[in-house]
């Protein structure tokens, strides 16, 4: 098991583990209850982290979250399969599902 990030707030460290099991990575948030303790422990004491399962998916785990954290900007795109116009923050299309 490997950490992979330490995160603001319990909500915060939910998504991203959510955003890492719906792209196949297990992992799992730690220290989450730890977090009404803050101020009595020190931050980095009891901030949720979030823990991948098999240390081999750190790196495209990582470049997961990033995309996640990036921002959301460019033109609109036309799918090339079925031509439904998507806005830009949309990697895939909504109605067939095709890859952008």
């Amino acid at each position: 098991m490997k950490r992979i990030l330490r995160c603001e707030h319990p909500l915060q460290a939910a998504h991203y583990a959510n955003v890492l099991r719906a792209g196949g990575f297990a992992c799992e948030v730690r220290r989450a209850a730890l977090y009404g303790a803050v101020g009595d422990i020190p931050w980095q004491e009891c901030s949720p982290e979030i823990w991948l399962h098999n240390d081999l998916d750190e790196t495209m785990a990582r470049r997961l979250l990033e995309e996640l954290a990036g921002p959301n900007c460019g033109d609109p795109w036309v799918c090339a399969s079925c031509g439904e116009q998507l806005e830009p923050q949309f990697g895939e299309c909504w109605q067939c599902g095709q890859a952008r």
